[in-house]
């Protein structure tokens, strides 16, 4: 049975095949791409090298699953570059025991990612598609990633208040969701757009004493498309 068959009828492999041609890509990944780039941190480049990135993937894109490349999925939506990946994660750990939302978490690999390191994980996904296809990988490699399959721009009420945001795309603003879903401490991470300027990777925390406003740190400028339901113009409930 295809990869693709197997979405379609919902009955992937068990377990993954674990090639070694693409086991030798993962450790070039990790030793070629992130190593030189300064992420350093031991048990992030361990997960690396263990998760199946091909499994995340379309079926015709499993023979570059490892370039240093973003990876087209469906209807827009992609796989960010390894780097961009390893780099935000790196940027909000630790997260050991935390309470992570990953906003967008398409095909599974960045929520996989968050549980190697022993986070508690909530994946939102819009996309059906895109979901059955993460679910079924978390279900083999990340059993402590919950799955929600709702509007990006709602959040995930049950599992909040969280430690981290994720977006594992890029957004026009912060979606007012944040300001209830994010801890008095809590960490968020993604990638800016903005109208005529290059897109950047940031970090952000709650500003003291406000609910709504948060200080964002700019990390580097990076491309990546917007995630659906997260374009229209932000609005604040109480």
């Amino acid at each position: 049975m295809t990869f693709q068959a197997a979405i379609q009828q919902n009955s992937y492999p068990m377990p993954y095949p674990k090639d070694k041609d693409m086991e030798t890509a993962r450790n070039l990944m990790v030793d070629d791409q992130l190593r030189p780039s300064e992420i350093t941190n031991l048990s992030l480049l361990s997960a690396m090298r263990e998760l199946p990135r091909e499994c995340c993937v379309m079926p015709d894109q499993q023979s570059v699953a490892y370039a240093d490349i973003t990876l087209p999925l469906s209807q827009g939506r992609v796989l960010p570059q390894p780097l961009l990946t390893a780099r935000l994660i790196q940027a909000v750990m630790p997260v050991e025991k935390a309470r992570v939302l990953v906003v967008g978490a398409a095909t599974g690999y960045t929520a996989a990612l968050f549980a190697a390191l022993g986070a508690n994980v909530t994946a939102l996904e819009s996309n059906t598609r895109l979901a059955e296809q993460g679910q079924n990988f978390c279900l083999q490699e990340a059993l402590n990633v919950s799955w929600v399959i709702a509007p990006l721009n709602e959040g995930a009420t049950d599992h909040a208040p969280y430690d981290v945001i994720y977006f594992d795309g890029a957004i026009l603003h912060f979606p007012a969701f944040c300001a209830a879903q994010l801890s008095a401490s809590g960490t968020m991470a993604g990638v800016m757009a903005s109208p005529n300027k290059l897109a950047k990777a940031f970090v952000a925390m709650r500003e003291p004493e406000s609910a709504s406003s948060f200080i964002v740190t700019n990390l580097f400028e990076t491309q990546l498309p917007l995630l659906p339901d997260l374009a229209a113009p932000i609005t604040f409930e109480f």
